[in-house]
């Protein structure tokens, strides 16, 4: 039970990180036409395109500090480390992009499904360190398997990006 709810949270991680990598066609936050924000940036979406995650991160990284204003830079940055695991930085990336626009749903989303995987990951813990009988596992189990159905179920491939 436990495996296969772990193998379907990777899919659905792997499956909304995907479904959010649409281009923002706007143009960058900072409007400042600086080549080198745009050649960096350019390196930056290849890497994240080609799924090169360590070199996304240095890059997007270095786009924050450049061009610190543009949401969607600190998007893919916690795309990336929603995708590597690093969860923690992930909420603060997204939180980022929210700060500079608050108005990102894409941002909210994947910020609500990182708060529920650290949600799941947590009851999980709780099974691994108290005692197998405490009345409380039961509820914990229950919690895993119904936010892993709604991670699962709860997301259409038709429904607009």
């Amino acid at each position: 039970m436990g495996m296969k709810l772990r193998i379907y949270l990777i899919c659905f991680a792997y499956f909304f990180i995907s479904a959010c990598n649409i281009q923002d066609l706007r143009p960058s936050g900072s409007g400042s036409g600086n080549e080198s924000v745009a050649q960096l940036e350019q390196q930056a979406n290849t890497a994240y395109q080609n799924e090169d995650w360590q070199t996304a991160e240095n890059l997007y990284t270095e786009l924050t500090r450049q061009d610190a204003a543009n949401a969607e830079h600190w998007f893919r940055l916690g795309n990336i480390y929603s995708v590597t695991g690093n969860l923690d930085m992930a909420i603060t990336a997204y939180r980022n992009a929210l700060s500079r626009n608050n108005g990102y749903s894409k941002a909210w989303n994947n910020l609500g499904f990182v708060y529920l995987r650290q949600a799941t990951d947590t009851f999980k813990d709780m099974l691994q360190h108290t005692d197998k009988n405490d009345p409380l596992n039961q509820r914990a189990i229950h919690v895993i398997n119904s936010v892993g159905d709604l991670m699962v179920s709860g997301f259409d491939k038709n429904a607009p990006d």
